[in-house]
């Protein structure tokens, strides 16, 4: 069998997730769900501790059992609190990795069950938003293996668009990828060439998507609910508001192909109807729409600083990208045609791609080392070469003359991947027998400028004590070494002198390997339906 077919994409989203591969004929398809749709909501409904509803079902249920529904979890990506077993806000305390896990596996027990699959799915390839840092790369990383999976790779949601995209053009071209999806927004700036995918810049927030217009919409209806009925009703009701969010999702889509839309809002007893119109909605969601472009310009710079002019072509992905008022916005701010690609598939469709070519690579490196006595055939299918960029930038912290606390930058974000950078310190003492190692992350981009910054502008990835086990001298060279591979994770290593210090990324929220068995032992044994 060709083990290089064996392999999916998953598009891992915050309101809608899908899974991929290639097929027998080379191309990219996307493969349905239980419910014969090829998108499933990114919604868990827990019944019981070891009993789980992932996908429409369970997003019907946000109106009427919310406290034990999750949704939009991918926002909790990086976020500590979430991720504390004894705070936690999720039900029976499960935290982002493993809720994500669960709709992994409902995405992976669907595709087994109603696919055409000579094996049961394992080797992928799942996105995230590019704008993710290492922490919150590791997390996806983490919530596919808790699901039984063997993750082949991290990739960019708008990498993956455009190679989905470069598969369709023999051109050269560089292209804007505009990925508007239901919670997070990333623009990346990329060349395509075929399947040569070179990533220029990229830049976002993964707390900016759909579900903020939905948000703005629902509030509207709340206002008008309460003129109508004379209520005093908020969004503190947990019922209300979902029922709120479901219709202005509802009502969002149809506004995208309508004009008007009319609603009617039914709860506790009463009703109020009431219009909406598209000028309005667009009216009420500005202020977002202005984010995305301010973010969109961000990036531009960023490319023309490296040399890229800005004669780029404008592609939409992401389901929220299919508003109208999105590619109005875009063609007259920046005198464009953006165009709009397969916004609900393009990215799982390029992790497929991907993942084939990730399979196929390893497949060689195995044959060559000798870890395999099967020579592979040739490759058919789409071929990809990504160079990716990192996200964010990181550094080591230090205290300067006046005793304040700053960071000195070694690793820039948008610097192509792999990259690796050092620092070298000094010991403070003689027969020193620790140092003092913190690791910090952020979004500063500008290596001429912002080399040195103050660290309370930055976020702590790492901090503790090194152990030295030999005597050296006071002013011993202490080297510490950032490397980011291709997947945007940061490792770090250090050495004093000839001695190699033990380190390893101990990063909150990131699990060690007793945890993750764990987390693997629990999901295992609960059913999704």
């Amino acid at each position: 069998m060709d083990k290089t077919r064996a392999v999916y994409g998953i598009d891992l989203g915050t309101t809608y997730s899908c899974i991929a591969q290639v097929d027998k004929f080379d191309q990219a398809i996307v493969l349905t769900n239980f419910e014969g749709n090829q998108t499933t909501p990114s919604v868990v409904y827990f019944e019981s501790k070891d009993k789980t509803m992932v996908g429409s079902e369970a997003k019907g249920m946000l109106a009427t059992e919310p406290h034990n529904c999750v949704s939009f979890v991918k926002r909790s990506m990086g976020v500590d609190a979430d991720f504390d077993k004894a705070t936690n806000k999720f039900p029976y305390h499960y935290d982002p990795s493993e809720i994500s896990a669960l709709i992994l596996k409902k995405l992976v027990q669907d595709a087994n069950d109603l696919g055409d699959n000579p094996e049961p799915v394992k080797d992928v390839v799942i996105t995230c938003p590019a704008y993710f840092g290492t922490k919150e790369r590791m997390q996806t990383k983490q919530a596919g293996e808790i699901a039984g999976l063997n993750v082949l790779a991290i990739i960019n949601e708008p990498t993956a668009a455009a190679i989905a995209y470069g598969m369709k053009t023999t051109e050269r071209k560089t292209v804007l990828v505009y990925d508007l999806g239901g919670g997070t927004f990333d623009v990346t700036i990329i060349n395509v060439n075929g399947g040569a995918i070179k990533v220029i810049a990229t830049g976002g927030d993964h707390h900016l998507g759909g579900v903020d217009w939905d948000t703005e919409l629902a509030n509207y209806m709340l206002d008008q609910f309460n003129a109508q009925t004379g209520g005093s009703y908020t969004m503190d009701d947990e019922e209300l508001k979902y029922t709120l969010l479901l219709e202005a999702e509802t009502k969002k889509k149809q506004l995208t192909a309508k004009d008007n839309v009319k609603c009617n809002v039914q709860y506790d007893g009463q009703s109020a109807r009431f219009e909406i119109s598209r000028a309005l909605f667009d009216e009420l969601t500005r202020a977002h729409l202005d984010e995305t472009i301010d973010a969109t310009r961000k990036v531009i710079d960023i490319a023309k600083e490296k040399g890229y002019n800005d004669d780029f072509e404008f592609l939409l992905v992401g389901g929220s990208s299919r508003m109208p008022q999105v590619k109005q916005r875009l063609d007259a701010e920046f005198n464009c045609d953006a165009k709009l690609s397969d916004p609900d598939q393009c990215v799982a469709k390029g992790a497929a791609i991907y993942a084939m070519n990730e399979a196929y690579n390893k497949a060689i490196e195995d044959y060559e080392n000798g870890d395999s006595d099967v020579k592979p055939k040739t490759m058919r299918g789409p071929r990809a070469r990504v160079v990716n960029v990192t996200s964010k930038t990181y550094g080591t912290d230090f205290m300067d003359a006046d005793g304040n606390k700053m960071v000195s930058n070694l690793i820039f974000a948008n610097t192509s991947l792999p990259t690796r950078a050092e620092e070298t310190f000094n010991t403070m003492c003689d027969n020193q027998t620790q140092v003092p190692v913190k690791v910090l992350e952020s979004d500063f981009t500008s290596p001429e400028t912002d080399k040195v910054v103050e660290e309370r502008f930055c976020t702590l990835l790492e901090d503790r004590y090194l152990d030295i086990h030999q005597k050296w001298p006071k002013g011993t060279p202490v080297k510490v070494i950032f490397d980011v591979d291709g997947e945007g994770i940061l490792h770090v290593h250090a050495e004093v002198s000839s001695e190699q210090l033990d380190f390893t990324l101990r990063i909150q929220g990131v699990k060690t390997g007793e945890e993750l068995s764990k987390s693997i032992a629990a999901i295992g044994k609960t059913v999704v339906e």
